[in-house]
Order: C-alpha cells, then structure tokens, then sequence
C-alpha cells in the first residue's frame, strides 16, 4: 500500500513538508559520476519505464553514464507531487519520496537525481496534493 498526504491520513506528509528528502538542485560533480539530489544530466538519458495517471505521463528516466535516475511528468497540472523511490534489496524495502518536488507552473516538471548503482527505482506521482497516485514498475 502506498499512503501519501495528511488528506489522506494525518501525519503522513506530503513534498512540501517533507523538504529533508527534497535534495538541490546543484550540479553533479562530473558527467560520470551521480551526486545524491543533483540537477538531472539529460545527455543520452532516456526512459526506462512509464505509466500514466489522469491524463499525465510519469516518466523513470535513466542516464547509463552517471548511473542516475530520475522522474519527470509530462502534461501535469500545477500543484501535482511527483518524486522517485530506491530500493537495494528489488523492492522489499525503499527510500521513499526522494526528489519530491510539486509542480509550480506549466505542465511538466522532474525531481532531482539520485544514484541508481546496483538498486532498482520507480517514479511516482499525484494527481494533485492527496490526489491518485501512480507508479512506473521499477527498474
């Protein structure tokens, strides 16, 4: 089960309160390596898995060379949450909402990106603060 928001159940945050998972947006230390919470290195990304929720397409997108993954959504509406979750034993366990970020204007947005060396990863994303949430399979 996947809970998210205090609209849903009290206590369980949503992106805006939970900022020490959030990450930077600084820049990775080089093009070959994936610094935790750093700015997306698109060059020769690509999408290793999607789903759609609401009419929004959730990305995982994967850069091979730095070993990073992130999320992105693509005809979102303001005020929708998306984020990323790691796992190192194929999902039994997780670090959940890793990245999340809310979507502040246009129609598309993307997390920060974080190592995916040897573990598995999924995108989410809401419809909206406490709305549907949807998940890629994980990669």
């Amino acid at each position: 089960m996947f809970l998210q928001g205090p609209a849903i159940i009290p206590g369980v945050p949503s992106c805006g309160q939970y900022a020490a998972i959030g990450g930077t947006l600084d820049g990775a230390d080089s093009n070959t390596s994936c610094g935790d919470g750093t700015e997306p290195n698109s060059a020769g990304a690509w999408t290793a898995k999607s789903t759609t929720v609401w009419g929004r397409t959730v990305e995982l997108r994967y850069n091979g060379t730095t070993a990073c993954a992130w999320r992105r959504i693509i005809g979102g509406t303001v005020g929708d949450e998306i984020w990323v979750d790691r796992s190192s034993d194929n999902g039994q366990t997780w670090e959940p909402m890793l990245g999340c970020t809310t979507v502040t204007s246009g129609g598309d947005g993307y997390t920060t990106q974080w190592n995916d060396n040897g573990m598995v990863m999924r995108a989410c994303g809401t419809s909206g603060k406490g709305g549907t949430i949807a998940c890629t399979g994980r990669y």
